[in-house]
């Protein structure tokens, strides 16, 4: 099935690089109101005399006469201008801006509204003209050159932020507090997630370069970014703009067709992969304007985890909007289910980058994508304390833990027991006597791309003395035959 969409005017007639609804030129006497267009242009040369009005004015190069009722008409003067649909003069914006070489007509009844210009003006001072129509809305622009340089893409992708194991918010760490709402490294409006705003590009590759450039200052201070979004939302948004003017002003005034497309080609695809967090935040169409185009916020975070995708779908992007821009349709398959035909795709990408676009939410399911801005010997084990820790005894545990050797990330949650459970541990492979003999609250998670297994505590160690150090290291060996159990351990994923 054939989808088409279109930025180009559906009716309207394409004059000197503006398209307008409709324009005609007048002289003598006119009262032909009823087949008029709204928003009409009429070019009068001088001493062209409107009748049939419900205003009165001598502008010196036209004339506005009364309307004039028969002699027996029994209702109202305003009774007769509503019966008969006609205009009076209309007091508003673009008749101050055209100043004493302009006015508007509103019809009563239907409120289209007609411009009068005297000839002279439209004709000699067009430019001038055509910026006040422009401005106010009575003509669209022809679609602008688009050159290669044109088009601006940018981002400002949200980040949860991990420390030493550890989801911690964004504004407890000075590189992201000081940024602020502004820097480019700060937090968001919330301050509990990070946000980057990278330079605008004019390439992908660009873009994910400038990305990258501030992604490792963060890294180079121990800190991971997140994509995962279970805890706080977060947005993948990307910016399209343009120095120009022009160009500008299209995207802004087509921007629902513009977001049309990338959703049909990339919101449909990447939605899927946003995070429990982002609640309603997670929808198609989704976009804000802005001083240089637009904002495109459907797409998630999870794009950052992966460089390849992300500069395979800016490309996607540019390309998508260009084509838009230059042509003022694109037209594209279908399938039923209202997603687009793999081979469209081509028409913007490689073939390879088509696979590994449309494979992404397969493999963010799957788990084959870890939800983190890629570093170098990244760190596998993640901790969640959950319930009250004394500091010092949760600094041991995770001392500990953390040399575990897994063959993926990890999250280790543990939990405090209450005191009355004595000092077992909820561990299925901890011995009989420091098991806890009730059913465990929380099954291990191992789907997604962070398997989570939850360990209960003993308040004891949690509040009361640290554990000693040979139980400690028992409780380590428990751990670790658990995650051989489930297939975690580095050994036992290589082994598959």
């Amino acid at each position: 099935m054939k989808k088409v969409v279109s930025n180009r005017p559906q009716n309207g007639v394409l004059y000197k690089g503006v398209y307008l609804r409709t324009f005609r030129y007048v002289e003598g006497e006119f009262r032909d109101y009823a087949d008029l267009p709204d928003k009409t242009i009429l070019v009068a040369k001088d001493g062209t005399r409107f009748y049939d009005l419900g205003s009165h004015m001598d502008l010196g190069w036209v004339v506005l006469e009364w309307a004039s009722p028969p002699d027996d008409w029994q209702g109202s003067f305003h009774d007769y201008l509503l019966k008969f649909d006609l205009p009076k003069r209309k007091d508003c914006n673009l008749d101050f801006a055209f100043g004493p070489y302009g006015v508007v007509l509103e019809t009563v009844r239907t409120k289209r509204q007609f411009l009068i210009v005297p000839e002279k003006i439209w004709e000699d001072r067009w430019e001038d003209v055509k910026e006040i129509l422009l401005a106010y809305e009575w003509a669209k622009p022809e679609l602008p050159l688009i050159g290669p340089s044109s088009i601006t893409i940018g981002g400002d992708p949200e980040f949860e932020i991990y420390l030493d194991g550890e989801l911690v918010p964004a504004c407890e760490i000075q590189i992201f507090r000081e940024g602020g709402l502004h820097g480019a490294i700060g937090t968001d409006g919330a301050s509990h997630t990070a946000e980057f705003r990278p330079e605008p590009a004019l390439t992908a590759g660009e873009y994910v370069e400038n990305f990258l450039a501030l992604a490792r200052r963060v890294c180079r201070e121990g800190i991971l970014l997140s994509v995962e979004g279970n805890t706080f939302p977060l947005g993948g948004h990307i910016h399209v703009g343009s120095n120009d003017p022009a160009v500008v002003r299209v995207l802004k005034e087509e921007v629902e067709k513009f977001v049309e497309v990338l959703d049909d080609f990339l919101g449909c695809v990447v939605i899927s992969t946003s995070g429990r967090a982002r609640g309603g935040y997670a929808r198609l169409g989704a976009y804000e304007l802005k001083s240089y185009g637009w904002e495109y916020r459907t797409p998630p975070a999870s794009i950052y985890a992966d460089m390849k995708m992300l500069r395979i779908t800016y490309k996607l992007v540019k390309a998508l909007v260009e084509v838009l821009l230059k042509r003022g349709e694109i037209e594209y398959e279908v399938l039923e289910d209202g997603r687009v035909k793999p081979s469209e795709y081509l028409r913007f990408l490689d073939k390879w980058e088509v696979e590994h676009f449309l494979s992404f939410p397969k493999r963010w399911q799957s788990g084959e994508i870890v939800p983190f801005v890629p570093v170098r010997n990244m760190q596998k084990i993640f901790f969640a304390f959950r319930d009250e820790w004394d500091d010092d005894k949760r600094l041991v545990f995770k001392n500990a833990l953390r040399k575990l050797r897994v063959g993926r990330p990890v999250r280790l949650v543990l939990y405090g027991l209450a005191q009355r459970r004595g000092d077992a541990f909820a561990l299925p492979t901890a011995p009989e006597e420091w098991v806890l003999r009730e059913e465990f609250p929380k099954e291990p998670y191992v789907g997604g791309a962070i398997p989570e297994i939850w360990v209960g505590i003993p308040y004891r160690f949690r509040r009361v003395e640290v554990i000693p150090p040979d139980l400690l290291k028992e409780f380590v060996s428990w751990v670790e035959e658990y995650l051989a159990q489930l297939g975690l351990l580095a050994a036992a994923m290589a082994a598959e």
